[in-house]
């Protein structure tokens, strides 16, 4: 049992590792977690201004700020403003941005493809247990997260 909860962290933190991870995404510089969610956020709202950019993506106006001047710098996106809003700036990708959101979309698809191999070998009880498992674990987590949110 001991050797099944080490082996269950061990993964935990391999999957953290990637997410902290800093990959090229078809670029030859570093993009970083939040910069690529946040260009996926630009691509997919197009016309959303940092307000709602940072609440769909749950951080705040001056995170979102800070990421997008990275952004900027990296040439990953421009700036502009729409007609008769002088006080808005708006983001939109550029075709480097547009490249990074392509290779973040292979890395994934690599990603899964780990996730597929191992999947397709199974057998439907098989399956089951593993869905049941994760299932389980994610929910006393998320119990664990939430009591401390609440006496904390």
């Amino acid at each position: 049992m001991k050797t099944l909860i080490e082996k269950f962290y061990q993964t935990a933190n391999l999957v953290i590792e990637e997410m902290e991870t800093p990959w090229g995404y078809g670029v030859d510089f570093p993009i970083h977690h939040a910069e690529v969610h946040l260009l996926e956020t630009i691509k997919a709202r197009e016309g959303a201004n940092v307000g709602e950019l940072a609440r769909h993506l749950g951080m705040t106006s001056g995170a979102i700020s800070q990421v997008t001047k990275k952004l900027l710098d990296k040439g990953l996106i421009e700036a502009y403003r729409k007609p008769g809003n002088r006080k808005e700036v708006f983001s939109r990708l550029t075709a480097l941005g547009e490249r990074v959101c392509e290779g973040h979309q292979k890395h994934h698809e690599n990603m899964a493809g780990v996730l597929y191999e191992f999947i397709n070998r199974l057998n439907k009880k098989e399956t089951q247990t593993v869905f049941d498992f994760l299932d389980a674990v994610g929910q006393g987590i998320k119990n664990v997260i939430d009591k401390a949110r609440n006496t904390g």
